[in-house]
């Protein structure tokens, strides 16, 4: 009686981590980028200004802890900023707070997985490209920034690219956010379940 020998292809290594991470930094770089290429101008001045909001925080906190913890996670934990050398002023900043440092991890985390699975066998590359976007998008919805020609305070960058596309009378909502947040955790949802199907 013949016996066949099955020699299966040995798996690659597992660099879930290692690619999550590599993910996560990837978001500021690009970020950075696009904001050097579509608004002119290097980053010359970093802030940390959540130090100057510890004491508040202290304050609140004594007597309303939850509005404490909601003023401190809204609050801008570093910012990247172009400004002037003549006149001091910021022409741009991107900024990051708590929340969009917990989504970026959450999308890197996820991201990671894609990639890692799609690397692991051809069959998981179904799920790759739509998950992917998702993780574009969701990490879109909540990057924030100024630019001195349209706000002041931070602003989703998705309201600043319509304000200088030249819809200033656009009336803008948050739900606009929310809705492009939904969508991107859809889609990266629905490729993870797709390259797990494709593995069945």
């Amino acid at each position: 009686m013949d016996k066949t020998l099955i020699v299966h292809p040995p798996k690659k290594p597992n660099h879930w981590l290692s690619m999550s991470a590599l993910l996560f930094v990837s978001f500021f770089v690009i970020g950075l980028a696009a904001m050097v290429l579509l608004n002119g101008g290097m980053v010359n001045h970093m802030l940390f200004p959540i130090g100057a909001d510890i004491a508040m925080f202290q304050l609140i906190w004594q007597e309303q802890p939850f509005s404490a913890l909601e003023f401190i996670v809204t609050k801008s934990l570093f910012v990247f900023i172009h400004q002037d050398p003549r006149s001091g002023l910021n022409l741009w900043t991107l900024q990051y707070d708590s929340i969009t440092l917990l989504v970026y991890l959450f999308a890197a985390l996820l991201g990671g997985q894609l990639i890692n699975r799609a690397r692991q066998t051809a069959q998981h590359n179904t799920g790759l490209l739509r998950g992917l976007l998702g993780v574009v998008l969701l990490v879109t919805a909540f990057t924030y920034m100024t630019a001195i020609e349209h706000c002041s305070g931070a602003t989703w960058v998705g309201f600043v690219a319509f304000y200088g596309l030249g819809f200033s009378d656009f009336e803008f909502y948050p739900y606009y956010q929310g809705t492009l947040s939904l969508l991107g955790l859809g889609l990266l949802t629905w490729g993870l379940v797709k390259q797990a199907q494709a593995n069945r």
